[in-house]
């Protein structure tokens, strides 16, 4: 068997030098602050999208009922609409039609109204035409 004995050489000091805890720790709570913010507005940023995506579905839908009452496709009368396809990402979409026969004979107050539910807020949109009818 080998034995190695130290031998220590007190002119050559080698120095090793780490990372101390305290620097580690900050530099943990640095990264985990910054992917805290980052996730926020990530999540800002999807909701938003959402958002504007709800809008956009919502005022196609509304025009697109408007256009069927102009055409005679849908009848001019009060209710809620259905579609039978459920409309992209939401199918929760829930369009209220509203007619008010005007003074002029022929004339109709139409508007038309879709809502629907965006991470827990209820998001809706609008539209008031006038309709002729013989």
């Amino acid at each position: 068997m080998i034995e190695l004995e130290a031998v220590s050489d007190s002119s050559k000091e080698v120095t090793v030098r780490g990372f101390t805890l305290l620097e580690c720790v900050i530099a943990i709570a640095l990264i985990g602050s910054a992917l805290i913010i980052s996730t926020g507005m990530l999540n800002t940023l999807i909701a938003a999208a959402d958002r504007v995506e709800a809008h956009t579905e919502m005022l196609r839908e509304l025009e697109a009922a408007v256009e069927m009452m102009r055409s005679g496709f849908l009848p001019l009368e009060s209710g809620i609409l259905t579609s039978s396809e459920t409309l992209g990402r939401f199918s929760d979409l829930r369009i209220t039609v509203v007619v008010e026969k005007q003074q002029a004979p022929g004339l109709y107050l139409v508007i038309v109204r879709a809502e629907c539910r965006i991470r827990q807020a209820t998001v809706s949109r609008t539209i008031t035409t006038q309709i002729w009818r013989e």
